[in-house]
């Protein structure tokens, strides 16, 4: 049985903080985040001495239920004077660490030792009058793309990180060979003298996914020789002090620029005239590094790797860096590892000279972005906000990453399931759902008991008949946590069992309750449920819709499906949602937080027990032609592709595209050489004519005068591409198996 959600429990607090000073830190102020990032509790602890450290303790009231689960404690000062005083209501967790520069620690709330013990090296709120403690934070991310065209940030959680710190410019600089010196310096002259052309797009990590990322085309300081004084006495023999270049823009990066003497006595200078000049402008270069790969050797003959720390549920890292207070600031570099298939695999390691943090600010938070396809990101539980007095609950909230509306609901946002089954997504709409269909729901922290234990997806095409249940499989990782570095994430299975009945997820991982056998692990092992699920266990059902498989039968079999939910007792006996039973719950929105405000299912969405709601199913492909031109007057050689035109004539351009259900766009697109003939393209939904093509028999047409494709050219080739897209949805991405494209080359000659 679970907890009483209502009951509280008062957690004590013991915060060990060996090297802070005692003149100033009389409280702290402690936050306790749940699982969902929601607050837990608040309180604020008293700091006095214990031997040769100070010692902040306390305690705080939180749920029953938060017990055995995961949770984030936030820290903060309160001086005196109040400056960093926290609010009696509690702030957010981002507010805290971003302004009052808190430290936060994630920990499980022990079920059977419930106490939060944890001891803070050095607190960096505080000064140290030789040495620097710098927190290096940062979170591993996996960066996704919604159905709707926007962009999520999923964690990568159970990584470990390794962070490293990259010795100074001035350091490394001086001890290169001069022979490098005179490289390095001719490779950076040679750079500026290419047009500065923006950076093309692409899946790159931050900082610097190209030489030029981050400084701005438009008004960026870059360096220059002329008008600084430094370095243009040093070139004319003089003594004066080299001092970082300033004020200038892209405009003055031009030919003229080269020109100054002092930029020619540079280049044909000494070794050692070069290493001073690259010492003095290192911030103005900098980004141009990441062009020279033959420079990473060198960057990682520099690179001091001094800490591996593990990510933690929402894929966030902390080290401690400590250094000497000589005015620098740590430039960070990390990379990263994942338990992929049994062993480390390395899924975040890109070139030093490109990827490092320089100038790090201490305790800000890096993102790192894991492009590598082998990364495996966690997907966090939204926090769900029920309606007042609703205490259980089950919320069926969304397909893949598609919100459900409901049937009943009024004000659908955009992008998810409606009620007539359809969805929007960028600039697609009225888009249907195919292939494999993942359900994601969520449910109270009461449930699972013996009231409620099973529950049990099901479909049927229309509104009447029987339904029939999903039973593909559904398992959930667990943490098998050995004492020492082994860790592993073995899976059970929610179902189907008893034919066609899935298992609630419990709040608490018992191995004996989920029939593992722990009798040959280790004295003192844990287990416990990973904060998030990674992305293959997300769901609570999976539906491999009809026509999936089958080219041929898909059209026929596309139509509006009905979906059902129903709730089991353990004794396996249909629950019937009332208030004293349970509630199902739809999404009304989101807030930006995350937070899923939610609603009371209508009477009318419940059938038989059972919540009920729409989804259209369409797994038709398209179809993608092109015909070959028509010339009106002239000769064609269809064998070789060319179109031998007279005086006066005109081409036909023709194509199909075509969807069995009329649930596709497409574009077509005419090329001249390399130039795209803007005339000829065209573009929409496939049942609609698209100017200048008319559309009649599910084929688009129409006739240009040689003169218009032709334009300047007297002769010419050109390629004609056609592309069909299919507008179904999995609830995550779209369905680009099912689209069609063709590609038909011709040209044009004189001579017809």
């Amino acid at each position: 049985m679970a907890s009483d959600p209502k009951k509280s429990l008062s957690v004590p607090i013991a915060i060990r903080l060996p090297e802070a000073g005692e003149d100033t830190l009389k409280q702290l102020q402690a936050v306790l985040y749940g699982r969902t990032g929601g607050t837990l509790g608040s309180t604020r602890l008293e700091v006095g001495r214990d031997g040769d450290s100070l010692v902040a303790k306390g305690s705080i009231n939180v749920p029953a239920d938060a017990l055995g689960q995961t949770a984030r404690l936030t820290v903060a000062p309160v001086l005196d004077g109040g400056t960093r005083a926290i609010a009696e209501v509690p702030l957010s967790r981002a507010k805290l660490e971003k302004q009052l520069a808190a430290y936060t620690e994630p920990l499980r709330l022990d079920r059977q030792r419930p106490m939060i013990e944890l001891t803070i090296a050095r607190p960096y709120w505080q000064p140290w009058p030789r040495l620097c403690f710098c927190w290096v934070r940062g979170r591993l991310v996996k960066r996704v793309t919604l159905p709707n065209g926007s962009t999520m940030d999923l964690p990568i959680c159970n990584a470990r990180v390794t962070v490293c710190e990259v010795d100074r410019w001035p350091y490394w600089i001086t001890r290169l060979p001069d022979r490098d010196i005179l490289r390095l310096r001719d490779d950076l002259l040679d750079i500026v003298k290419r047009p500065i052309k923006p950076p093309i797009p692409g899946p790159g990590p931050e900082p610097f996914p190209g030489p030029y990322a981050g400084l701005g085309l438009d008004r960026a300081p870059l360096a220059r020789l002329a008008g600084n004084d430094g370095i243009a006495g040093a070139l004319r023999g003089g003594s004066a002090t080299p001092r970082s270049l300033r004020g200038v823009t892209i405009d003055d990066f031009k030919p003229k620029t080269l020109e100054v003497p002092e930029w020619n006595r540079l280049a044909q200078g000494p070794a050692p005239l070069a290493r001073q000049w690259l010492i003095a402008d290192v911030a103005y270069w900098r980004p141009w590094l990441c062009e020279l790969a033959w420079l990473e050797p060198w960057f990682l003959t520099f690179k001091q790797c001094f800490a591996t720390v593990p990510t933690d549920e929402d894929g966030r890292f902390s080290a401690l860096y400590i250094h000497a207070c000589n005015g620098d600031q740590p430039d960070i570099y990390v990379s990263a590892e994942q338990l992929i298939g049994g062993s480390w695999t390395t899924i975040y390691q890109p070139s030093v000279r490109c990827h490092t943090h320089w100038n790090y600010v201490c305790g800000s938070e890096i993102t790192v972005v894991v492009t590598d396809p082998r990364a495996q990101p966690c997907v966090p539980e939204p926090p769900v906000e029920p309606p007042s007095g609703v205490e259980r609950w089950v919320l069926p909230h969304a397909i893949g990453g598609t919100f459900i509306g409901g049937t009943a609901g009024v004000g659908i946002p955009a992008g998810w399931v409606r009620p007539d089954g359809l969805t929007d997504y960028g600039s697609i709409v009225d888009a249907p759902f195919g292939s494999v269909l993942g359900f994601r729901q969520q449910h109270a922290l009461g449930i699972p008991d013996a009231g409620i234990y099973y529950y049990r997806w099901s479909w049927r095409r229309g509104t009447s008949g029987p339904f029939t249940a999903m039973t593909e499989p559904v398992s959930r990782n667990y943490v098998r946590d050995v004492p020492g570095p082994g860790l592993a994430f073995p899976t059970v299975q929610l179902g189907p069992t008893l034919g066609d009945r899935f298992r609630f997820r419990t709040q608490v991982f018992n191995p004996a309750e989920w029939g593992v056998d722990t009798s040959t692990d280790p004295a003192g092992t844990q287990y416990y449920w990973p904060i998030d699920g990674a992305v293959g266990d997300i769901y609570s059902a999976r539906w491999v819709t009809p026509g999936t498989g089958d080219a041929v039968a898909a059209p026929a079999l596309a139509d509006s499906y009905q979906v059902k939910l129903e709730v089991f007792s353990q004794a396996n006996a249909l629950v019937v949602p009332g208030p004293a039973t349970f509630l199902f719950l739809l999404p009304t929105d989101i807030e930006a937080d995350g937070t899923i405000n939610t609603r009371v299912a209508s009477p009318a969405e419940i059938d038989a027990g059972g919540l009920v709601f729409t989804v259209v199913v369409d797994n038709s492909r398209c179809v993608a032609d092109i015909d070959p031109p028509v010339l009106s007057a002239g000769v064609a050689d269809d064998d070789c592709g060319f179109l031998r035109y007279a005086d006066g004539a005109s081409v036909q351009l023709a194509f199909t595209a075509t969807h069995p259900n009329d649930r596709a766009v497409f574009s077509f697109a005419v090329v001249r050489g390399i130039t795209a003939v803007a005339a000829a393209g065209a573009g929409g939904e496939v049942a609609t004519s698209a100017p200048p093509y008319t559309l009649a028999g599910g084929e688009f047409s129409h006739s240009f005068p040689v003169a218009t494709l032709l334009e300047d050219c007297p002769n010419a080739a050109f390629a004609a591409s056609l592309y069909v897209r299919a507008k179904a949805t999995d609830g995550n991405a779209q369905l680009s198996g099912y689209d069609r494209s063709a590609v038909r080359a011709f040209a044009l000659a004189e001579g017809g």
